[in-house]
């Protein structure tokens, strides 16, 4: 399964919360549209100013016994989860055991030398030169085996690197991060990850789950017609790939603005720009930053793909508008519906 960064009948069981605006009203006809053509199946939710304006749920979880997709429904989250690893590190920074300049051979110095020089930083803006352990010619092979972060290092130690400084979209850098939080907090990262952001915001269907025993009302993902179980890793990982809900998503951009995750200061030094990616868009700590027209504030975002997993996070501070959508299709089958919603809502 690849974790990318960049969105049948229809089975629409939750109305919107509110009476409709001319905007929200062009959401619902155009989604239960892309809905009814097979071309969208998941859940979208529109908040305004914490306040839900419009959630929906369209299409089915699982084919095979026609359960219905629903508000309750877990789905995988691909890539959204480096937001998630990006905090779990600035915590680390806010408790004074970690800074965002250190090497990460401090922490990990079974790395080669090569690596160890790296710092926390880099890998949190995808500039450390590091790439994508899936693209490993032995990921396949040890696919079944991967069942803890330390079990990745082989196909991260002797892969090349790239120019330092550079953006390079990296789950490799990811994954070490994931790493070096369960170093510096003596804890996995998986039970950092519980207690320190889905604890701290409120996120009780979250988790990072065995792919062999995923709970009964999480979503099965589809490729065409094929589902994704076969491609899955073992567990979720720093790199991405745990599950959640849009009401747990919700609750974890509520916890992130009001600053219940981490103070002020380092809540804007995630999301601020570090790097650019092009003439609009730019990534922060674990966060992309989107522009528009010339006034226009930026949204915070980050996005998700994978073999049947399309999702993302879209907030808009000074709009107020927060926008989640998750599906159990590619992200680029469901692209389509992410623009509608983000343009009819007018949200860079």
């Amino acid at each position: 399964m690849r974790l990318v960064a960049l969105i049948v009948a229809t089975a629409a069981l939750a109305p919107p919360a509110q009476t409709q605006t001319p905007a929200l009203q062009r959401i619902d006809t155009g989604l239960s549209r892309l809905a009814a053509t097979g071309s969208f199946t998941g859940v979208v939710l529109v908040a305004q100013r914490g306040h839900v304006t419009f959630q929906h749920a369209y299409g089915l979880a699982n084919r095979a016994t026609g359960r219905p997709n629903d508000l309750e429904t877990r789905f995988n989250l691909a890539s959204v989860g480096k937001s998630f690893t990006a905090i779990a590190v600035a915590r680390l920074v806010q408790e004074h055991k970690l800074r965002f300049d250190d090497k990460i051979g401090t922490y990990l110095p079974e790395l080669p030398a090569r690596l160890r020089r790296i710092t926390v930083a880099q890998l949190l803006d995808h500039t450390s030169g590091l790439g994508d352990f899936f693209g490993n010619s032995l990921y396949d092979a040890l696919r079944p085996t991967l069942t803890s972060l330390g079990s990745y290092l082989p196909l991260i130690g002797n892969a090349p690197l790239s120019a330092p400084g550079r953006f390079t979209y990296s789950n490799s850098g990811y994954l070490l991060l994931g790493l070096v939080v369960q170093r510096v907090s003596h804890r996995s990262y998986y039970a950092f990850l519980r207690r320190e952001i889905f604890d701290r915001a409120g996120m009780t269907r979250s988790g990072c789950f065995r792919a062999a025993h995923l709970p009964g009302d999480a979503a099965i993902g589809y490729t065409g017609n094929t589902p994704n179980t076969p491609t899955l890793p073992p567990v979720g990982t720093s790199a991405g790939g745990c599950y959640s809900t849009v009401g747990d998503l919700l609750e974890f951009i509520d916890a992130l603005e009001s600053h219940r995750l981490l103070d002020a200061e380092l809540t804007r030094t995630l999301t601020t720009p570090k790097v650019t990616l092009n003439a609009r868009q730019r990534y922060g700590f674990g966060f992309g930053l989107r522009y528009g027209r010339p006034n226009d504030a930026p949204t915070i975002w980050h996005n998700g793909g994978s073999p049947g997993v399309g999702a993302e996070f879209d907030i808009n501070p000074k709009l107020g508008l927060t926008v989640i959508v998750l599906a159990n299709r590619d992200y680029s089958e469901i692209r389509s519906a992410v623009d509608l919603v983000l343009n009819a809502l007018r949200v860079p």
